[in-house]
């Protein structure tokens, strides 16, 4: 089995002061719906000489439309009843904002980050956690949480006609997620794992202005609340992000993931940006993973190190997103395997 890196080898990755020839593993082990319930038991005994080197925990997320505990307002959602509403996105998610008259309604309404129990099954991970570098992790900050109260299309629109609205919406999910990374912070957290899917495959999802005016002072903000912690900031953003990759190195983000594999060049981001950023780079799930022989996977994975690797640190290496169910197993290992070799 690969012994685990220290807190402090992880720590010197990250921040580019590294002296091991080692590379932090997380999320290397994202196992997407499905594959578990297709390999059983043979995934997991598999995967296991393979362990982290950075430990995760995630607090209990608000609901949408519906609470994620007892308490009924502990939910995004501000309506008794969302039967009716609007559903977008893949079909599964509501519109829980579908007028902007109603914003007040909703904030005042929105749920307390200091919500009892939330953070029950994170405080009782930390005893396993053997004093290696943990993360606290949830999904949604900015850009995901604004189309999942809003709809896409509407907060496409949003960005032209109601600047002002998103702005205040930002403030209030900026301020509730600084409480979040206090409690994590409170407890001995090394660093803050969240998300925002920025890019399609070809480009942002918004124009650079756009991002400039209404998201880099969100990040700023939020980046310096948890630096001041003593924390990192992790941010996982799929598509091609190349665009607004100087924005979010001036908001401070510590480590991006997962670098996409056909949206982004992988070369030529380390070249650009490698000094100012590290990065959790993503082994190709799309194609390479379910797609190639366990020979391409070995090669696949070779080349990403190859392109990627710095020796003063700045690498971690991850799945680039869940695993999908249709990835043979040996392809699975075969990844895992050439991840943790590196010396």
């Amino acid at each position: 089995m690969r012994e685990p890196l220290t807190k402090q080898e992880v720590i010197d990755a990250i921040e580019r002061k590294s002296s091991s020839s080692r590379v932090p593993l997380v999320f290397h082990k994202w196992w997407g719906n499905g594959l578990q319930e297709k390999y059983g038991k043979a995934l997991g005994n598999m995967a296991s000489a393979f362990p982290e080197d950075i430990l995760t925990a995630w607090y209990v997320d608000p609901g949408d439309t519906v609470t994620s505990n007892s308490n009924p307002s502990y939910r995004w959602g501000y309506l008794d009843d969302y039967s009716n509403a609007v559903q977008h996105s893949i079909g599964e998610t509501k519109e829980l904002l579908s007028d902007w008259d109603d914003l007040q309604a909703l904030l005042t309404d929105f749920p307390n980050p200091n919500e009892p129990e939330t953070f029950t099954s994170v405080e009782s991970e930390i005893a396993e956690m053997d004093g290696r570098y943990k993360l606290g992790c949830w999904w949604r900050l900015f850009h995901e949480r604004f189309w999942s109260i809003r709809g896409m299309e509407n907060m496409m629109i949003d960005y032209y006609e109601n600047m002002d609205g998103l702005k205040e919406l930002g403030d209030k999910l900026l301020q509730y997620h600084k409480v979040i990374v206090d409690r994590y912070a409170a407890l001995g957290f090394d660093g803050i794992f969240t998300s925002d899917d920025l890019g399609h495959q070809r480009g942002p999802m918004m124009s650079p202005g756009i991002f400039k005016e209404l998201y880099l002072p969100l990040y700023r903000e939020f980046c310096s609340h948890v630096h001041s912690k003593g924390m990192h900031v992790f941010l996982h953003s799929c598509g091609d992000n190349t665009l607004l990759m100087e924005y979010l190195i001036d908001a401070g983000i510590d480590v991006l993931h997962p670098v996409q594999t056909g949206c982004m060049d992988e070369a030529e981001t380390i070249s650009r940006y490698g000094n100012d950023i590290s990065f959790l780079a993503g082994v190709d799930v799309q194609h390479l993973l379910p797609e190639g022989t366990r020979a391409e996977v070995r090669e696949g994975v070779q080349k990403l190190i190859r392109t990627m690797y710095k020796p003063e640190g700045g690498l971690l290496l991850a799945a680039g997103n869940g695993i999908l169910p249709d990835t043979p197993i040996e392809n699975i290992e075969e990844m895992l395997y050439q991840i943790s070799i590196i010396e």
